[in-house]
């Protein structure tokens, strides 16, 4: 890729929003690793993206109690001219909007530790190199070392576990995703439990309720150490989502 087919086709926001096809995406990563120019463009649209969520989050809660809000007077009304209880109504109006905020509560999560194998001297590579910018919470800085590890090896399940939960980190949840299916799809591995229980957590953002169970349950079944924590998450989405 050169810089100029970049900005026409809008590369770089694709690349953020999730809108390239992996051949596409591993392509530009080649391509913006040794480019300071189209690098800087990926992290403007990651900055966008993650300052843009707030915004519109909070309008759409806004929205919704609005909403919420005139159903309640439009019960209200009905009531004083049909005498009838407005209570069912009402329920089925606000449960919309209590489940998507009780989804978005489980989806919450705090980044996994990363600690160094006392074998592995500091600094030694670019994966060593950007874990310790993550140990430090400096997702976005930790991204490009993590990027050059997963391109210079695919099947270094540490290097495609860590870069997802930093892209999970600075709100790309699409590339969080495809980072963590990357991570499963390389089997048995140390990160395997938790990249099934993460994707679980990334999926329960974008409101993929029986997506988010299934992960949790392939998590369960590998019996690790987050096996309680999986099954209690578990049990508390199907409170909030009843199988039909």
């Amino acid at each position: 890729m050169e810089c100029g087919q970049i900005e026409e086709e809008e590369i770089a926001e694709k690349y953020v929003t999730g809108g390239l096809s992996e051949i596409e995406q591993a392509d530009f990563e080649e391509h913006f690793l040794d480019c300071e120019r189209c690098f800087a463009q990926v992290q403007l649209w990651q900055d966008m993206q993650a300052v843009s969520r707030r915004p519109r989050s909070r309008l759409r809660w806004m929205a919704v109690l609005a909403i919420a809000a005139s159903l309640v007077m439009a019960a209200g009304v009905v009531w004083l001219r049909q005498r009838r209880a407005p209570q069912k109504e009402t329920a089925r109006s606000t449960a919309p909007a209590a489940r998507s905020r009780d989804l978005a509560a489980l989806a919450e999560f705090t980044p996994p530790r990363y600690l160094r194998p006392s074998w592995r001297a500091a600094g030694q590579t670019s994966f060593d190199r950007a874990m310790e910018r993550y140990s430090r919470g400096d997702y976005r800085g930790a991204t490009p070392g993590l990027l050059e590890a997963t391109n210079a090896d695919p099947t270094n399940s540490a290097a495609q576990f860590f870069l997802g939960i930093c892209y999970l980190m600075q709100g790309s949840d699409k590339q969080a995703i495809a980072r963590l299916n990357r991570t499963i799809a390389l089997g048995e591995s140390p990160e395997l439990e938790e990249a099934h229980f993460y994707l679980g957590k990334a999926l329960l953002g974008q409101q993929d309720v029986s997506g988010a169970a299934a992960e949790l349950r392939n998590a369960i079944a590998l019996d690790g150490p987050r096996r309680r924590e999986e099954q209690s998450l578990l049990r508390s989405l199907g409170k909030v989502c009843p199988a039909p």
